[in-house]
């Protein structure tokens, strides 16, 4: 007889970009400006940084998702936060035999 445990976890994952300093002035004018953007972005859960500078702009917003969704990324990192700390919900099923 077999089963299968299913666990459901929730996890994090931390994607570090690097932006081209000629690139950072290209698109927003200078590499504190693209600081600024980051900054209003949704926060994250546990506490964030407070937005610095004017709200961005409609076109730097989309400037700013383009690289986001379209850059490619150095570094990831996930964390099984619900595996470390519980909190997660297991279903169980019954393999059937054919």
């Amino acid at each position: 007889m077999q089963f299968v445990a299913t666990e459901w976890h929730q996890v994090s994952l931390a994607k570090t970009y690097e932006v081209d300093d000629d690139e950072a002035i290209e698109l927003f004018g200078s590499v504190e400006r693209l600081k600024e953007i980051v900054s209003w972005q949704e926060q994250e859960t546990f506490g964030g940084m407070e937005p610095m500078g004017d709200e961005p702009t409609d076109e730097e917003q989309e400037a700013f998702d383009e690289l986001y969704f379209q850059g490619d990324y150095i570094d990831s990192e996930e964390d099984w936060w619900t595996d470390r700390k519980g909190g997660y919900d297991i279903t169980f099923k019954v393999v059937e035999e054919d």
